[in-house]
This record gives structure tokens, C-alpha cells and sequence, in this order.
């Protein structure tokens, strides 16, 4: 079902009554085995899904551009994605069937066999981003639907036409509408729900800053938060200068494309000094190319605007900050805050060093916006040096390198504590069935660092955490 609680939370009577309904919904029946009768019947409710979404893929491109003002393609490329993560969540949860069998025969305390299966063990509340509405969603809410598990899902307030059709569209292909709500409300809303709901399992895509929040006042439930990150990539010298143009094309898109609004859209772009110059110069020449385009129905179109002032604003103050601080800031256009759009910028940081990090604010905040920052690397630095350098910006999620060294590349990937490494790949690169986030808390330079994932997510890793392994010791 859907509830549209926006005008609710000012009217206590009319808020409780939604309140119950989602109450409902999160009180029904979810201890359940992993089967493969039980997961069978229920990824048939995906595959019907898949084939609405993908008959309606123009249909849904096209509102999601009026909605949040992202480029048509990145939009097309978003609703296809969707449709292979419903596949991959159906192959995950089959995967997820398969019993185990333990040996304990040799226990001291007498001999035993057991067998152990996967139970879902509570009903999820979901909380997700505006940047892939449709995609991101259906990664925390396709594993609920395979497993059979209830659910209510806060999608983001841009999207109610959106999730109106997938509303409808899971109960024709026979979910049970007492068993799900898409739930639209502000963040006072969500916040007063979550206080008088029973939601054990709590799923968070979204800034640290709420993430957090969450963490620390509902400590005593089990929290699944994907924080985002400040990916960072490193080109080393090595790579040819004949290869420099095409690689900045490359870089640019995951820099600038779908305007920067991506938890793994490049930040920080550390170049070796003798590549440094001419990388640059191609790069600027790229940025100029992508700006030329900014009507996000245009299939030209890379960098769009941004989703609304208040992000354009946090955008120009970064950059003038950094300014403040030293860095020189060039920008492909001009920026246009009616429209909110912030052309491909690129920021120069001044001479390395810990107190210029430290004191420029780009460093570890997420642009989220398409801003780029430039780190100049002398050739004498070492792969550990450049990787404690790189662990400065919280790259946790994603971090690439590019280089023919094949050693360079195994140091960096052992050395950074990211959860994936990329060599000679953008870091916006993400395969939907992969294992995905940040590595939790990270120690380093003798203090915890924040990260960007509490728990995990992919289609198999997000089932793994909203079930768990129960044993049967047999006689």
C-alpha cells in the first residue's frame, strides 16, 4: 500500500492512524525459514515486477528526469539497472536455500550432526536516497519480497508518482498488499514513526550525519547504513601520455556524470607530477565538452543540474572554502543557482601538507556535486605513503588505481582500507550483484575513522543480513 503522510504530521490524530497502518504492516508474521518452495513463490512477484519496469523503461526515465532533474541517460541506464537487480536478487535468494551440514562427531561432550537453515527474524523499515530512487530502493526492498519478509519503505519525496506505479505494480504481480507500505513523509515524519513503531531491522541510505544519528539513539536495533564516501583514484606516471586524453574522458564521467550525485562519484584525483600538467589540460578540455549540454532530457546532457538549492549552496560554499584556503578553483561555465546548476569544477589543492587537509573542508565532507579535487603526488612517494594519504578523504567505499605496474597495484588494494579497489577502472563503476559499502569503523593515524557502511548490501550480502542461520543438532 501506499501512504502519502506529508500533511500528517502537524494533525496527531490523522498522523496515529497512519502510524497504525504501518504498524500493522510491521507486526505481521517474520520468522520464517529461507525455502526454496517458500522463495519460489515469492521471486515470481520480482519477475513480474522486472517485466512491468521493463515495458514502461521510457515511461519511468522520463519522470524520474522531471523529479529529481538527472540527466535522461543516466535515468535510462538506472531503469535497466533495476531490472537486472530484480534478476539477481532472485538468483541471490535461491543461493540463500541451500541448507549446510555440520559435523560436530568429535565434540568432547558427545558426538553430534546438525544442519542449519537461514530465517528471516524480523520485519524491515527502509529509509532511501533520491540520487537512483528506483535502483537503490529495489536493492533494499527486492530481498524483503524474495524472502517473503513485511516491509515499509520511506522512498524519497520526489518520487511519489514513481512508487505509486511500483506500488501497484508489485500487487498485480500478487505481493500481498497488507504485507508492504511505501510510506511519503518529511524527515519529522519519518523521525516520530520511527519512535512509535516496532522496527527491529532499520536500513539507511543517506548522509553520515543522520546515519549516525540513527546509530546512537537506536542503538539496540539492528541498523544497515550506507553513508556514502569521498572516492579517490590515483594515476601513476607509468601510464602513457598517448593514453591521457581517452583516460580523462574516462575520469570525467565519474567525476561529473549525474552531476556528481553518486556515493562513489570521483573526489579526490591524485596524479603523478611528471603526467600531472597534461592530465589537467585534457581534462579541462573534457569538462568544457560536457558543459556545452545542460538540459537533462538531452541525451548529451552528462552533468545536470543538482536536485535543488539547498544543494547547489553547500556546492559554492565548498568551493569557496577551499578557495579561502589556497586551492585554486576553475570551473568549465558558469553556475547557475535558478536552475541549480553547478557547472564541472575542478579544485587544485595548494603543496601537500597535514595542515592544509586538515583545514579545507572538501577533504573528507562529500561534495556530492560535480567537483573534483586535484593532488599533485611527486614521483618519489611511496605506494604506503600515497595510500595513507588517500585514507585522509574517508575513500572507504571505492577507490581506484591506474597503472601497468602489477605490484603497484596488489600494495595499494592491500595497503587502503577501501572496501573495493579498482585497478585501471573508475571508481563509479558497481556491478549491482556485488558486494558493496564501506568496512565499518576503520582505525587510523591512531584515531577511528567514520566510514561508509554499517552492514552490508548487493542483492546476496543485503539477504544475508536480514536473515539469520538457525541449527538443528540431530540426535
Amino acid at each position: 500500500m501506499l501512504l502519502n503522510g506529508l500533511n500528517l504530521t502537524d494533525d496527531e490524530k490523522l498522523f496515529q492512524k497512519s502510524v497504525e497502518v504501518l504498524r500493522g504492516v510491521l507486526s505481521r508474521p517474520s520468522l520464517f525459514p529461507v525455502t526454496s518452495q517458500r522463495v519460489t513463490r515469492n521471486c515470481a512477484i520480482l519477475s513480474g515486477l522486472a517485466e512491468k519496469i521493463a515495458a514502461n523503461e521510457n515511461r519511468l526515465a522520463t519522470m524520474m528526469v522531471q523529479q529529481t532533474h538527472r540527466p535522461l541517460t543516466a535515468c535510462l541506464t538506472e531503469v535497466r539497472r533495476s531490472v537486472q537487480t530484480l534478476g539477481k536478487t532472485r538468483d541471490a535468494a535461491h543461493r540463500l536455500c541451500e541448507p549446510r551440514a555440520y559435523d560436530f562427531s568429535d565434540a568432547l561432550l558427545g558426538g553430534h550432526a546438525a544442519m542449519s537453515q537461514r530465517f528471516t527474524y524480523a520485519p524491515l523499515f527502509a529509509i532511501t536516497p533520491f540520487n537512483f530512487p528506483l535502483n537503490l530502493t529495489l536493492h533494499k526492498i527486492a530481498p524483503a519480497v524474495a524472502l517473503g519478509l513485511p516491509f515499509v519503505c520511506k522512498p524519497p519525496l520526489q518520487s511519489l508518482e514513481l512508487f505509486s506505479l511500483v506500488n501497484d505494480w508489485l500487487a498485480e504481480s500478487g505481493a500481498d498488499q497488507d504485507a508492504y507500505a511505501f510510506y511519503f513523509a518529511g524527515n519529522e515524519g519519518v523521525a516520530k514513526a520511527l519512535e512509535r513503531l516496532p522496527a527491529p531491522l532499520i536500513s539507511f541510505t543517506g548522509s553520515r550525519k543522520v546515519g549516525f544519528e540513527l546509530k546512537q539513539k537506536y542503538w539496540d536495533r539492528k541498523l544497515i547504513l550506507e553513508l556514502g564516501s569521498t572516492a579517490a583514484c590515483l594515476i601513476c606516471n607509468d601510464v602513457p601520455k598517448w593514453e591521457l586524453e581517452r583516460l580523462s574522458q574516462d575520469i570525467a564521467r565519474s567525476a561529473f556524470g549525474n552531476s556528481g550525485q553518486s556515493c562513489i562519484s570521483l573526489q579526490h584525483l591524485l596524479l603523478e607530477n611528471e603526467i600531472c600538467d597534461d592530465f589537467v589540460s585534457h581534462l579541462k578540455h573534457t569538462a568544457s565538452a560536457m558543459a556545452r549540454s545542460r538540459d537533462p532530457m538531452s541525451p548529451d546532457t552528462v552533468s545536470g543540474p543538482l536536485v535543488g538549492r539547498a544543494a547547489f549552496e553547500k556546492s559554492m560554499n565548498l568551493l569557496n572554502q577551499a578557495l579561502e584556503c589556497g586551492a585554486q578553483v576553475w570551473s568549465a561555465g558558469e553556475h547557475n543557482p535558478t536552475e541549480h546548476h553547478l557547472a564541472p569544477t575542478i579544485v587544485m589543492y595548494p603543496a601537500l601538507n597535514a595542515k592544509t587537509l586538515d583545514q579545507i573542508a572538501l577533504t573528507r565532507e562529500e561534495a556530492f556535486s560535480p567537483i573534483v579535487c586535484i593532488h599533485r603526488i611527486q614521483n618519489t612517494v611511496s605506494t604506503e605513503k600515497i595510500s595513507e594519504f588517500v585514507q585522509k578523504f574517508d575513500s572507504n567505499i571505492h577507490a581506484s588505481i591506474f597503472t601497468y605496474q602489477n605490484k603497484r597495484a596488489k600494495q595499494f588494494y592491500e595497503l587502503l582500507p577501501a572496501r573495493t579497489v579498482l585497478w585501471n577502472e573508475i571508481p563509479s563503476w558497481r556491478a549491482d550483484d556485488m558486494p558493496y559499502g564501506g568496512l565499518g569503523l576503520t582505525w587510523s593515524g591512531g584515531h577511528l575513522q567514520n566510514a561508509g557502511l554499517l552492514g552490508d548490501e548487493g542483492p546476496y550480502q543485503t539477504m544475508m543480513e536480514l536473515t539469520a542461520e538457525r541449527l538443528f543438532v540431530l540426535p
